[in-house]
């Protein structure tokens, strides 16, 4: 607690001037198309300082538990283990237990549509940017795809979002030199593109800034040896009910960010719920460069104060801070056509939010991908279904 405490008073005092970073329109030292140097070794070792330094004042108190493994056997094929995947409860290859974590920092402007590989993440959060528009902060484990992007900057708003994924790798187009120390004093590994800028390159045609990617395979490469395990954040419930105590059935929810109105509506076929922004189907980018929808099994709606900061963008628009460092709030809990409502309780900002239904009990996910939003007080309608 006293821990937690620290980091929210250094928090408080840099998050003044963590403004964003003038130079994310553009990057010259990232060439187009560029190709990735094997050049992994020292920013693998400036991260492992930073982690060692940091994480365990942050995590050591913490018991961590055993990863799970469950192994599936048979009469005549040798044996195969697998391993459940923290973040989503999932079957994966066990040699996926000690995988690095990535996080990275997804456009979500009109320009920045469609994005590729944010359909592979295990958890996204959507946070509230300047200009009523919004970005992602996507979390990969159980799979990296070999590109993500568009790549923009950090916000303040990331600070408390990725201190509990302790030793994660995180990469952005940028941040000035408090938002870095900052990163340093919570154990994140920096590997931006001021960092690390052979692991990313830019699309010729894409317009700037939203033609920055990432190649997140590669980003692995600087993952420093001392990177913590991933650990759940929730239980997952795989009974075939996948009944929420006190929930009701609706069609989906709706919330308005300002300057983009974003919906999510349960699609049976898919058992997921499918998105939709500004009215249109909210596509991503394959490997192959296919549209698919983007379209997480569980939705978590975590109303959220905000506060406009004395940081300004390039254009001077104050930027807003997302207020979940520590607290509680009311949530809305989504997962197999069901809504629950739902408190949100975060003691201090080393640990993730629990979420919780009406007698405090935490509610458990369906194995899947989940999506967070930090919206707005106020800014979410629930979309009832039509009889």
């Amino acid at each position: 607690m006293r821990l937690g405490c620290c980091l929210l008073c250094v928090f408080v005092l840099l998050v003044s001037s963590c403004a964003a970073d003038p130079r994310d329109a553009y990057d010259a030292r990232v060439a187009p198309e560029s190709s990735v140097p094997e050049a992994a070794s020292a920013l693998a070792g400036e991260a492992a300082d930073s982690v060692n330094n940091a994480s365990e004042k942050i995590a050591n108190d913490n018991e961590r538990p055993p990863s799970t493994t469950i192994k599936k056997t048979a009469t005549t094929e040798p044996r195969e283990e697998f391993y459940i995947a923290p973040y989503r409860g999932t079957k994966v290859p066990s040699d996926l237990a000690n995988s690095p974590r990535l996080a990275l920092k997804v456009d979500n402007a009109p320009s920045a549509l469609p994005q590729q590989g944010i359909q592979w993440a295990d958890i996204v959060f959507e946070e509230l940017v300047e200009g009523g528009l919004t970005r992602f902060l996507a979390i990969f484990h159980a799979h990296i795809p070999e590109s993500v992007g568009p790549i923009r900057s950090a916000r303040s708003s990331d600070v408390p979002l990725l201190v509990p994924f302790d030793g994660a790798l995180f990469g952005s187009s940028g941040s000035n030199s408090a938002f870095q120390k900052l990163l340093e004093t919570i154990g994140v590994q920096d590997a931006g593109v001021y960092r690390a800028p052979g692991y990313y390159f830019r699309r010729l045609d894409r317009p700037a800034p939203s033609d920055l990617w990432a190649k997140s395979e590669k980003l692995l490469d600087a993952a420093s040896s001392h990177s913590y395990p991933a650990q759940p954040l929730w239980e997952f419930d795989v009974s075939d009910t996948l009944r929420l105590q006190g929930s009701n059935q609706v069609q989906g929810v709706e919330v308005n960010w300002g300057s983009s109105d974003v919906s999510f509506l349960w699609d049976d076929e898919v058992s997921a719920w499918r998105r939709f922004q500004n009215g249109e189907p909210h596509l991503a980018l394959d490997e192959n460069g296919e549209e698919i929808p983007i379209a997480p099994e569980n939705l978590i709606i975590q109303f959220t104060k905000y506060s406009l900061t004395e940081e300004v963008d390039v254009n001077g628009a104050r930027i807003p801070l997302a207020e979940v460092a520590e607290g509680s709030g009311t949530a809305w809990v989504l997962r197999n056509g069901q809504l629950l409502e739902a408190r949100w309780n975060k003691p201090n900002i080393t640990v993730h939010p629990q979420f919780v239904d009406g007698t405090g009990k935490s509610i458990s996910m369906a194995p899947g991908s989940t999506w967070i939003l930090l919206a707005p007080r106020d800014s979410a309608q629930i979309i009832q279904e039509q009889d």
